[in-house]
């Protein structure tokens, strides 16, 4: 089962956040904000990508297909990182 999945960057893009992340903390991924509170409890989170990244990469106008494609090499990257 992935780590990264499509609903996680659905719910990055959704966050009213704009440096919201994408984070992956004791094996389960979560959108977390900036925020301080946000960051203390992310402490020891392992960054994947940022909701401008995201953005960026796909164009505000991101489909499901090109969201599943870009899950699955993040995820494919986690793996690799032994996450």
């Amino acid at each position: 089962m992935p780590t990264i999945t499509p609903a996680h960057l659905h719910e990055l893009l959704a966050s009213t956040d704009r440096d919201a992340a994408l984070v992956v903390v004791g094996g389960q991924a979560a959108v977390v904000p900036t925020t301080p509170a946000g960051r203390d409890e992310a402490d020891d989170a392992l960054v994947i990508t940022t909701r401008d990244a995201v953005i960026a990469e796909l164009d505000t106008g991101a489909n499901d297909e090109q969201l599943e494609r870009l899950a699955q090499r993040l995820d494919t990257a986690l793996d690799s990182l032994g996450g």
